[in-house]
């Protein structure tokens, strides 16, 4: 946890570049990875074409231990890398989720909640979406704070000498269960979705609090998912063992977050971990495989299995089965959510889960339960800007911009700085041909988040049919610069340069 971010070449792992090169077949483009001294990039090209492209890479977020992701910045902006480094199989390919693109996907914007579980001490600019502040981290990695809270009392009381009644910290193993499980929760419980409370953010969890004070995490009601990437509390929650032992059994149990055993003590260290609470008992094999597998308990009953929702990556299977086999399966997805752990979740949590499942893609199961639920929740809470936000694009993707439109508006008079309405708004008026109200909109949210590719095309859409070529002319310069492998903005600009005599 410590080595989870940093400056690209640090870190407990050095990349190998000998498979540094490998073709997406799906969209036809070619990509490089290459180190020239400190310094990393990618670069891609179109098979056949002529277009060739090169983008540094200046921060990793990954230990490496299975993976590494790595970040691209444009004028403090922090954007993922459409490239990852897989540890496990030593090569280069494309990062998850970046296959379904047809170009190479270079602004998903890295925010600051994802990125605090991976870096300490973040700098994001207030009012913006992914701008930092150089550095965006004080510190790569996960710091003791994460899990021990704020160390300027403990730094007075140590400096003092005064040590009486401990050091002044909080010790997860001395809370209570919901208290201590909550600090490895907080980033190793990702679920279906995630919800935060009203007014709650990435900042509001603090070591001691009850995570569930900050958000609610929804899990799929009933089915049991293959192994996910940040799915380990949730696996150890349908174990047999944790029903069993209850509240005994958690994270700190097998798992020393300061230290891992060496690699020739790592069998023997958690079979002794699970001979706290089993008796010895011979394995039902032969002795030849007994002897291979050196007593690991782990090797038949937390099994490596592939990630679903990764690729090239295989993570320890910590809902304990009893035969590795029953592991290997995963349930079809179901379209029911429910609170983990449990528990009866509010309106507003239970709405805003099922509407941000709607909203990711192949996910329109979803639709109607969300709609119906807002709906509910926006007459009881007409002032949560999140309700009114999710609302409000279920209305505008359904061709009910009329509906639309007062939501949106209610939801930036409450709070100035999101950015989905002034996107949305924008959408809805420039359908409408009212292109003074989308060019304001739009250039407002480009300065939260200046990677909208899609949203700084149209921008320069509405700039041209406003007469204004030259600021059409300056956003599809940036949108191809920003994004060049995404065909629509270059059109765009060579056409605008042919018809309006631009440079």
């Amino acid at each position: 946890m410590a080595a989870s971010s940093g400056v690209v070449g640090g870190g407990l792992i050095q990349e190998r570049f000998q498979r540094a090169v490998f073709t997406h077949r799906a969209s036809g483009f070619r990509y490089r990875v290459s180190r020239d001294g400190g310094q990393y990039s990618v670069e891609f090209s179109k098979i056949g074409g002529n277009l060739k492209v090169r983008k540094e890479l200046i921060y990793y977020v990954g230990s490496g231990a299975t993976a590494r992701s790595y970040v691209q910045a444009d004028g403090g902006f922090l954007f993922e890398s459409p490239v990852a480094y897989y540890s496990g199989v030593s090569k280069w390919d494309l990062a998850p989720g970046y296959g379904s693109y047809a170009y190479p996907y270079l602004s998903r914007p890295i925010l600051p909640g994802c990125l605090s579980c991976h870096a300490s001490f973040l700098n994001p600019i207030a009012g913006t979406q992914n701008r930092f502040a150089t550095p965006p981290f004080a510190e790569g990695g996960v710091a003791c704070e994460r899990c021990h809270g704020p160390g300027e009392s403990h730094i007075a009381k140590m400096k003092s000498g005064r040590v009486e009644g401990g050091a002044a910290i909080v010790n997860p193993a001395k809370l209570d269960a919901g208290r201590r499980d909550g600090i490895c929760s907080q980033c190793h419980l990702s679920g279906e979705v995630r919800v935060m409370r009203p007014g709650a953010d990435w900042r509001s969890f603090h070591p001691g609090d009850r995570l569930s004070d900050s958000l609610t995490v929804f899990v799929q009601a009933g089915g049991k998912r293959g192994v996910t990437v940040t799915g380990h509390v949730e696996k150890l929650a349908q174990s047999a063992c944790q029903r069993a032992s209850g509240e005994r059994l958690w994270c700190g149990a097998c798992h020393d977050p300061h230290a891992l055993p060496a690699a020739p003590r790592r069998a023997a260290w958690f079979r002794e971990k699970c001979l706290g609470c089993h008796a010895a008992a011979p394995c039902r094999e032969t002795l030849r495989e007994r002897a291979k597998k050196q007593d690991d308990c782990t090797a038949c009953h937390m099994p490596k299995n592939p990630a679903v929702d990764a690729q090239h990556v295989v993570y320890t299977d910590h809902s304990i089965p009893r035969r590795p086999a029953v592991a290997a399966r995963a349930s079809q997805q179901s379209v029911e959510l429910a609170p983990f752990g449990g528990g009866r979740a509010s309106d507003r949590d239970l709405a805003m889960a099922y509407a941000i499942a709607a909203a990711r893609p192949n996910h329109a199961a979803y639709r109607q339960t969300a709609l119906a639920l807002l709906q509910k929740v926006e007459r009881q809470s007409p002032d949560d800007t999140e309700v009114l936000l999710y609302l409000a694009e279920l209305y505008r993707n359904g061709g009910k911009g009329d509906e639309a439109i007062p939501l949106y508006r209610r939801a930036m008079r409450l709070d100035p700085t999101q950015l989905t309405a002034s996107v949305g708004l924008g959408g809805v008026f420039m359908e409408r041909g009212q292109y003074a109200e989308a060019i304001r909109l739009w250039e407002d949210a480009l300065t939260k988040n200046s990677g909208l590719v899609l949203v700084r095309t149209n921008l320069a859409m509405a700039y041209w049919r406003s007469g204004n070529l030259a600021a059409a002319e300056a956003h599809l310069v940036k949108a191809v610069d920003m994004s060049p492998g995404f065909g629509a903005p270059a059109g765009l600009l060579a056409k605008l340069r042919q018809q309006g005599g631009g440079r």
